[in-house]
């Protein structure tokens, strides 16, 4: 996706989230992070979808215990591991997230509870 569509679409996103960037107190990066997590992980992770054969798991709190749903240690680095290599029937977004996007998504998802 061009970085021109991105951008148009994480401005809609931050439209709907509130007047100001930061609205809730979070980061501009958080802020990102969210748009990102909306339009690339929330389909699967957040929304049920009958065609797949095994629903993923929520991400709230996922980084509340020791360990990922696949046993993995509950780190940054896992996780970042996942999203860019991918993991069973999750795909890989290497060519379509960049390690800052990443990042972003990380910090995000540590605001989850």
């Amino acid at each position: 996706m061009s970085s021109f569509l991105k951008i148009g679409v994480l401005m809609l996103l931050a439209s709907f989230y509130g007047c100001s960037p930061n609205a809730g107190g979070r980061s501009d990066a958080e802020v990102h992070g969210r748009g990102l997590f909306i339009f690339n992980c929330s389909p699967c992770h957040e929304d049920s979808n009958p065609q797949l054969k095994v629903q993923p798991p929520r991400l709230n709190g996922i980084f509340a215990g020791p360990r990922l749903p696949s046993g993995a240690p509950a780190t940054d680095d896992q996780v970042r591991k996942t999203i860019m290599e991918g993991r069973g029937i999750m795909p890989a977004f290497d060519q379509r997230l960049t390690k800052d996007d990443v990042t972003d998504i990380l910090k995000y998802l540590h605001t989850l509870k």
